[in-house]
This record gives structure tokens, C-alpha cells and sequence, in this order.
């Protein structure tokens, strides 16, 4: 038992002393001992965290263009010019004369007709954009660059030309009978053009008489609205129940002119009727003098039309006289075609530019326009046809024929005046089936 003790208290002496060693001696053994506290809860691992990438950088919008000038529209009416059009709509004066003399590049702005209209747009300097259609077939363009020069442009457009056939019954007069049939004016003077070589139309032409023409109707492409009218392929007068037929024709090297079935060329060294849509107020021959009040010859015809009306002369010639006339006649041109042949035109409102004697003019150029100048009670032209300056009858005057096709000509003639009757007969045939159609209830 003694033993035992003894041992356990030696056991607790070597203890203590280690237990002093280790604490005074051996500071770092504290933190080799064993704790007798409950270690701290282990801190969490973070896991080091990579930043997400970075969204694209997103471009920004760009700014909004600044919307396009909306086109404003004039419509020339009678007496404006381009430049009061402009300067009415708020264009400056100089501005406006800037973006006309850019236009004489292509365009004369005398040409300015009544009722064409102009559309443009506009900035702080004036003139931006400008389009104007000269004709049927081209759209004018005028734009200004950033520089400030303008640059013009003559834009042709896409015309499809569309045959047309349109016949009607006279019961008064051709000119009635064309409007109702709704032909176009421009194609109604062709045709007058082309026979009155031939036909009296005051005279010759009666009710239950016809017509018939065939022609090229012009269209826009791109908005498929009529622009105008082409030429005339073909045209017929039936007069007191005989058939007269023309047809358009280019001969090698020749102007182009109309011709009857046979190849032979309508056209005369004169004209029977220098105006277009006149009708015969007063004849040739011995008649009272409406204003002189006494009888003598009248040595010409009057046509009655509108004050304005152009006067074509008669054939090619040289002008012999121009100007005041003291004896009557007002303003007067005498033109010479030969060395027989003479023609005189009076009372007219005015004399075209350039004519003066010496001046070579050519059939159906216009001389002048018709008034009432001079001894007449009224607009109208008086017409003369002179032979060897001995005035005659000018509804009297048979012309012989200025060329009668041959040939190779003849030929080709033959050839397109069969293809002309092909499309009649396909047109005619689409005119009965359409009118078949109409009367179905």
C-alpha cells in the first residue's frame, strides 16, 4: 500500500514538473496541448468568385435621320413663269434664278406650258430638289449637292405605246363626232392634217358619213396613267359612202408622210386648209363687202376660227412680204412656192418670229396667227392661192401627188400595210365581242 502511494506520488511530482517545463520553459507547448474547449466551427471555404463577363458593349442607336423633305407641288397657270411660281412659294429671288439657270442646262423655262406642274423641296438655302416633266417622255431633275452646285438631269421614263382603234358615225361634223368617241385632239388634227390635202371638210363631208383611225395610246409604265398620244398608223374617211384610207409610212431617206392604199403619197405642193378647225365663212368670189358696202371679188376664203389660231403655210416657199398691208388685209404674208404658185394670208393678230422676206419656210410651218386686223368684222384668216398673181379659187386647186412610192419601197410598204390591217381586224374583232358582252342583261 506504502509502496503503491509512494509510486503515485512520484507519478505526480514528474507530472508537475513536466506541466512547469512545458509552460514556462516551453511557451509554444500550450498550443501542442490538447484543448479541452470545443473548436470554433471551421470558417467556410469561399470559393474565390471570377466576375461574370462583361455584357457586350451595346452600340448606340444612331441618331434618327432627320426625316426627307416632303415635295411641294405649283401648277403653272396663264402668265406665271417659273421664277414667280418660286418666288410666290417663299423662294428667295436669288435662290430661284440659282436653280432656273441650272435648268437652261436641259430645259429652256420659256417652254413652261399652263397647267405643268413643278414639284420641289426645300432648305434654308432654297432650292434643295426640283422635278418637272418637259414632255411625256422625260422627268426633269434638278438636285443640289453638298458643295452647293446644282446638277441636272434629263431622265427618259418607261412609255409603252398601246394601239388604239376608235371609229365614230358623223351626224354633224367630224369635230362633233370625234368628241363624242372621246379622240384625242392631237390625233384629230393628224388626221385633218393628212387629208385635207384631199377633202374639203366644210363641203365634203356630210351626215352618215364615218371614220376610223388607228393609233398609239401613250403610257406611263411605272403609274400606268395616259401620258399622251403616238403617232397615227392609220386613219379612213368614208364620204358619200367611198372608203379614202392613209397610212403612215417612212420612205429610205424621206420624211415621214401618209400614203394611200396604192403607195402614193397624200401630199400636195399645197395645203387646202392652212388652219386647223376652221370652217369656210366666206367663199371665193363676187360677194358684197361687209364693211366697203358695195359688190366685188373676193379673191380668197375665210376661214372663221379663233383669234390665236396658227397659220401654216400653205407648201415650201420663200416669203416674199411681211408686215402692214395699207389696202386692207392688216397684218399679210405673201409667200412664192414656185414659179407659178403664190399663197397670201391676211388680218392675222400677229406675224410669227422670224418671218421676213427672204426667209425659206417649209409646209405647215407656222407664219402667224389669226385676228381680225385690218378691214374684217371678225377673227378669221383670208386665204388666197395666186397663179402667176391672178388670185383663183384655192377649193379649186387639185395639186398633182409630190411621190408615188417603187420598188423595194413599194415592197415594204405593201408589207407594213398588211400588218396595219391585221391588228384593224384583231381590234374590230375585240370591239364587237366587247360590245356583245355589254348588251347581255
Amino acid at each position: 500500500m506504502v509502496t503503491h502511494s509512494r509510486q503515485s506520488a512520484v507519478a505526480l511530482a514528474v507530472l508537475g514538473l513536466f506541466l512547469f517545463w512545458a509552460l514556462v520553459i516551453d511557451p509554444t507547448a500550450r498550443a501542442r496541448l490538447p484543448s479541452t474547449r470545443q473548436a470554433p466551427p471551421a470558417a467556410p471555404i469561399v470559393e474565390p468568385t471570377v466576375p461574370p463577363p462583361s455584357p457586350a458593349p451595346v452600340a448606340a442607336a444612331p441618331e434618327a435621320a432627320a426625316p426627307e423633305a416632303a415635295f411641294e407641288t405649283l401648277t403653272a397657270q396663264s402668265g406665271d413663269s417659273l421664277a414667280t411660281l418660286l418666288q410666290g412659294a417663299g423662294i428667295a429671288p436669288v435662290a430661284a434664278q440659282n436653280a432656273i439657270a441650272a435648268l437652261k442646262e436641259k430645259w429652256d423655262p420659256r417652254a413652261l406650258k399652263i397647267g405643268q406642274t413643278i414639284a420641289f423641296t426645300r432648305d434654308e438655302n432654297g432650292v434643295k430638289e426640283l422635278k418637272l416633266a418637259p414632255d411625256f417622255a422625260h422627268d426633269l431633275v434638278l438636285t443640289r449637292g453638298a458643295d452647293g452646285s446644282y446638277m441636272v438631269s434629263l431622265m427618259p421614263r418607261d412609255i409603252l405605246a398601246v394601239p388604239l382603234r376608235i371609229s365614230g358615225r358623223i351626224d354633224s361634223s367630224l369635230f362633233d363626232a370625234a368628241e363624242k368617241t372621246g379622240l384625242p385632239q392631237a390625233v384629230l388634227s393628224e388626221m385633218i392634217r393628212a387629208f385635207s390635202y384631199d377633202v374639203d371638210f366644210q363641203r365634203e363631208v356630210q351626215p352618215g358619213d364615218s371614220f376610223e383611225v388607228l393609233f398609239d395610246q401613250l403610257v406611263d409604265e411605272e403609274s400606268g396613267k395616259i401620258v399622251g398620244t403616238g403617232t397615227v398608223a392609220y386613219a379612213a374617211l368614208t364620204l358619200s359612202g367611198k372608203v379614202q384610207e392613209l397610212y403612215r409610212y417612212t420612205a429610205a431617206g424621206a420624211f415621214v408622210g401618209y400614203y394611200n392604199a396604192q403607195g402614193v403619197s397624200v401630199k400636195k405642193a399645197l395645203l387646202r386648209t392652212p388652219v386647223d378647225g376652221a370652217r369656210i365663212s366666206s367663199a371665193f368670189g363676187m360677194r358684197r363687202h361687209p364693211i366697203l358696202g358695195f359688190t366685188r371679188l373676193h379673191p380668197g376664203v375665210d376661214f372663221a376660227v379663233p383669234s390665236g389660231t396658227p397659220i401654216m403655210a400653205s407648201g415650201d416657199a420663200v416669203v416674199v412680204s411681211a408686215g402692214w398691208n395699207a389696202g386692207g388685209y392688216g397684218n399679210f404674208v405673201v409667200l412664192k412656192h414656185n414659179a407659178t404658185y403664190s399663197t397670201a394670208y391676211a388680218h392675222m393678230s400677229r406675224i410669227a418670229k422670224g418671218i421676213k422676206p427672204g426667209v425659206h419656210v417649209r409646209q405647215g410651218e407656222i407664219i402667224g396667227y389669226v385676228g381680225m386686223t385690218g378691214l374684217a368684222t371678225g377673227p378669221h384668216l383670208h386665204y388666197e392661192v395666186r397663179v402667176g398673181n391672178k388670185p383663183i379659187n384655192p377649193l379649186s386647186v387639185r395639186m398633182p401627188a409630190t411621190e408615188k412610192l417603187e420598188g423595194r419601197a413599194l415592197a415594204d410598204f405593201h408589207s407594213q400595210q398588211q400588218a396595219v390591217a391585221k391588228e384593224l381586224a384583231s381590234l374590230r374583232g375585240n370591239a364587237i365581242v366587247a360590245a356583245a358582252s355589254s348588251d347581255k342583261p
